[in-house]
C-alpha cells in the first residue's frame, strides 16, 4: 500500500471509530458511566487505527517498530524539564497576563489537594487523551506527513486534523470543548502540534510527547484556565498565543526543520 493510501486509511479509521462512539454518547440517553465510557473509548481512535493499519500493511515487524517508540526514554534532562515544566509556565503566564489585562483568574485549587496531582496525571495519561492519541498522531502519521510535505506543513496539517477530530465533543455539554470557540481551539492544536513535532524529531521518544500532552491537559485543569470557573476565554487565548510564539521561535531557530534529520529510505522534504 502506498504511503498516501496508508495515511488515508489511518485517518478514515481514526475518524470512523471516534466519531461513531462520540455521536452515540451524545445522542443516546445513556447512564453517565456508559456515556463517559463511550467518550473515553472514542479517544483511542488514533492509537487503535495506527495499530490496525500498521498490522495490515507491515505485519508483526512493522507493529514492533511502531511500538518501539514507547520504549525510547533517553533524552537530555533539559528536554524532560521542558516538557514537564513548560506547560506550567505557559498556563501561569497566561493567567497572569489576563489578570493584568483586567480578567482576574477563577478560584485556584486548594493547595491541600496537591497530593492528587500524581493520580490525576495517570488518569489523564491513560483515559484523558495522550496514550489514546499519540501513538497515532505522532507515532504513525507525523513522519509520513513530514516525508511528503516537510516538518512545518506536516505539523500544521496534523494540527488541523487533530483539532477537527474533536468536533463531536463540541456538541457535548459535558466536555470542555463545548465552551470554547472552534477557531481558538484549532489555534491551540496547530501551535502545539509544531512544538510536539520539534520534541518528536529531536528524540523519536513517545514518552516525552506523552508527558508534554499530559502536562498540558493537567495544567489546564489544575489552574483556572479551562475549568468551569474560568471567567472567560482570555487566559486560554493568551496561552495559545504564547504557544504560537514558541512555535514561531522553534521554526526560526531550526530553519523550518524542527529538529528533523534525514532518515534512510525517506524522501527529503523541504527545509
Amino acid at each position: 500500500m502506498r504511503r498516501s493510501s496508508t495515511l488515508v486509511a489511518f485517518f478514515l479509521a481514526t475518524f470512523a471509530w471516534s466519531w461513531s462512539l462520540w455521536v452515540l454518547a451524545t445522542r443516546l440517553d445513556l447512564p453517565g458511566p456508559l456515556s463517559d465510557g463511550l467518550v473515553v473509548a472514542g479517544r483511542f481512535g488514533p492509537t487503535l487505527a495506527a495499530i490496525a493499519v500498521t498490522a495490515f500493511v507491515a505485519g508483526g515487524s512493522g507493529l514492533a517498530r511502531l511500538l518501539a517508540s514507547l520504549r525510547r526514554w533517553r533524552a537530555p534532562v533539559s528536554l524532560w524539564l521542558t516538557v514537564t515544566l513548560g506547560p506550567v509556565v505557559v498556563v501561569l503566564t497566561a493567567i497572569g497576563l489576563a489578570a493584568v489585562l483586567g480578567t482576574p483568574p477563577g478560584g485556584f485549587n486548594d493547595p491541600g489537594t496537591a497530593y492528587l496531582i500524581l493520580p490525576a496525571f495517570v488518569i489523564i495519561l491513560v483515559a484523558g487523551g495522550p496514550l489514546a492519541e499519540e501513538l497515532g498522531w505522532r507515532g504513525f502519521a507525523l513522519d509520513r506527513l513530514q516525508d511528503r510535505v516537510g516538518p512545518v506543513p506536516a505539523s500544521v496539517l496534523l494540527g488541523l486534523v487533530w483539532g477537527l477530530w474533536h468536533l463531536p465533543l463540541f456538541l457535548d455539554a459535558s466536555q470542555v470543548q463545548s465552551s470554547l470557540p472552534l477557531g481558538l481551539y484549532l489555534g491551540q492544536t496547530v501551535t502545539t502540534a509544531v512544538i510536539y513535532t520539534w520534541v518528536w524529531n529531536r528524540t523519536r521518544s513517545l514518552p516525552l510527547v506523552l508527558v508534554l500532552h499530559t502536562m498540558t491537559n493537567l495544567m489546564a485543569g489544575v489552574f483556572p484556565l479551562l475549568r468551569p470557573d474560568a471567567p472567560d476565554d482570555l487566559a486560554f487565548g493568551l496561552a495559545v498565543a504564547i504557544a504560537g510564539v514558541a512555535a514561531v521561535v522553534l521554526i526560526g531557530l531550526t530553519r523550518g526543520r524542527l529538529g528533523a534529520v534525514s532518515r534512510p529510505g525517506a524522501p527529503s522534504g523541504p527545509a
